[in-house]
């Protein structure tokens, strides 16, 4: 028997591979983002130690009328956010993890990879045919409905996918809006999904929860079906006021009520789809280098945090004292320096201690550095981005092409992923709410062209054509198709090098009655005629071909000059 469908708790429950993949979503969003958001995750280790000794302090005196110190007092250094916390000192600092979380120094370089990429892609912007509608026209310039166009919002999708290795993309028509609107949704957003097989045996989408938003009074979710699409509100307290839109239905349920809007599904299937960076994993998750990325930054991170630790705790002083001298000085004793400690004088009259400051060993420390910076190198390779270092290694300028060659591959990977997104998913989507078919001439195209050595090689190309051409029209004449004459030469040579260009080889005579002998291509007359009628039945079946083959040629050339793309073949 058949198991009934749990409605609710599918919209509150999770995806098992959400639950799989939410921690390193997580973490790459923050080595994206870096500062407050990294350090709000706390990857740094935690030692005892850590927690039992204080933060940063300051060391005041009291001087008397003679100038001497009378006595002593720490301050403890209490980082805050905002000046109302310290006016209120509410501390968050107290021991010296939480001064390394605010000291330890965030290098963001996942987001200098993710912007390096998203700036190969779009150094050139991608080039739409779109018909003329007031509708489009308007839409491309306010794509998403926050006034960001629609290469605005593409720039922000390869981002994301970048980061996250997959994100969910709606095309989703609002109540009275002229046209509909496109979204992406982060996949830590969207919670739960559901995939099946239609009557024709493809895969498509069946459920999708997307999470709209989390109150400390309700929780938000978007549910999609084929056949509606329902915003349901969940309050965390029953005896909560919340407010909530005309038309909201209160449902009961056995643990707790809850509010929903359903409306009509007018496409018929779920309008949202997934965008992978460059290839799936599993359906709904999609890999990204930022997975390898984002784990050695936290480890780059962690060795900072070390050297911060090594420094505070292996590069100051500890003095260490008897009790009777703890008692004279209050149970005050520094070891910074500069600080002043009295001591009893001996039997003599000289003091019994002499502290001298010595500096400790800091191998450790030139140790994690060496460290540091090979990991930086090995997160150079994985993000296929070359370091000095890396150029000074090489052995020779193929194996640095190698690497341009494996960055230009993998974004190339991203201009295909999202010239499919627009032109098979949402502006099919966008006309299908719109009413419209979808015109035939629409094409979108990303830039193919991330270098100038790719540049040079597809002019290198063009002119390799235009010489196949110029070829061509020697091999056939410019009129071949219209007339055919028979070929004589004066010279054996002449002869024979016209063969080759027919495809053959040799020569043969013939006597003029004047007595001259002229020269022809081929060993025979019956080859020569059997070759000349070929080129004539070929030419006969594609009379266009050298308009054709202008045709695309002067394409290509157009779009070198207006958008360093071509589409990079005949």
């Amino acid at each position: 028997m058949a198991k009934k469908f749990d409605y609710i708790g599918f919209i509150t429950g999770s995806h098992d591979l959400y639950q799989r993949y939410a921690d390193a979503w997580r973490l790459n969003a923050k080595s994206y983002f870096g500062g407050v958001e990294y350090r709000n995750g706390q990857y740094l280790k935690a030692y005892d130690i850590d927690y039992q000794t204080p933060a940063e302090t300051i060391n005041t005196y009291d001087i008397d009328d003679n100038g001497i110190q009378s006595a002593k007092y720490k301050t403890y250094v209490t980082p805050v956010s905002t000046r109302s916390e310290a006016e209120n000192s509410q501390s968050t600092a107290s021991n010296f993890y939480q001064e390394k979380l605010q000291n330890v120094p965030v290098l963001p370089y996942t987001r200098l990879y993710v912007s390096e990429y998203n700036a190969i892609l779009f150094r050139t912007p991608p080039v739409r045919e779109l018909p003329e509608d007031p509708d489009v026209d308007a839409f491309i310039t306010n794509a998403d409905g926050e006034h960001n166009s629609v290469n605005e919002f593409m720039s922000q999708i390869d981002t994301y996918t970048t980061v996250y290795g997959v994100v969910w993309v709606s095309c989703i028509k609002p109540a009275g809006a002229p046209y509909p609107r496109w979204r992406w949704h982060s996949p830590l957003d969207v919670t739960n999904w559901q995939y099946g097989y239609n009557m024709n045996g493809d895969l498509e989408l069946k459920r999708l929860v997307v999470r709209v938003t989390t109150e400390p009074e309700v929780e938000i979710f978007q549910y999609f079906t084929k056949d509606t699409i329902e915003t349901i509100f969940i309050p965390f307290d029953e005896d909560t006021d919340i407010d909530l839109p005309e038309g909201a239905e209160f449902i009961e349920n056995d643990d707790k009520g809850f509010y929903r809007i359903v409306q009509e599904n007018e496409l018929g299937y779920i309008p949202v789809r997934p965008v992978y960076q460059s290839s799936k994993i599993y359906n709904g998750i999609g890999h990204t280098p930022i997975f390898d990325i984002a784990q050695i930054q936290r480890s780059v991170y962690g060795d900072y945090g070390e050297i911060y630790s090594s420094i505070s705790y292996g590069a100051h002083p500890v003095t260490v004292v008897d009790q009777e001298t703890l008692n004279q000085n209050n149970y005050s004793v520094g070891a910074e320096p500069g600080s002043v400690i009295s001591v009893q004088n001996s039997l003599n009259g000289q003091p019994n201690y002499v502290f001298e400051f010595k500096a400790p060993p800091l191998d450790s420390i030139e140790e994690l550095r060496a460290l540091v910076e090979q990991k930086i190198e090995k997160m150079n390779q994985v993000a296929m981005v070359r370091s000095d270092e890396l150029i000074k290694a090489s052995r020779s300028g193929v194996q640095i092409e190698f690497y341009d060659s494996k960055l230009e591959a993998f974004i190339r990977k991203k201009a295909v992923s999202l010239e499919n997104l627009e032109a098979h998913s949402l502006w099919p989507m966008w006309y299908d709410w719109m009413g419209k078919p979808m015109p035939e001439d629409l094409t979108v195209s990303y830039n193919r062209l991330y270098s100038q050595k790719g540049l040079e090689n597809e002019l290198k190309e063009m002119e390799m054509l235009i010489s196949a051409y110029e070829r061509y029209t020697q091999a056939f004449g410019e009129h071949a198709e219209e007339s055919y004459e028979v070929e004589t030469y004066e010279t054996q040579e002449q002869a024979e090098a016209r063969a080759s260009q027919m495809g053959g080889s040799g020569f043969h005579t013939h006597t003029r009655e004047d007595g001259v002998t002229i020269y022809m291509p081929f060993n025979t007359h019956d080859e020569y005629e059997m070759r000349a009628k070929m080129q004539m039945d070929a030419m006969g079946e594609n009379g266009d071909f050298k308009e054709e083959l202008k045709e695309k040629l002067r394409e290509r050339l157009d779009q070198l000059i207006e958008g360093s793309y071509s589409v990079n073949s005949l």
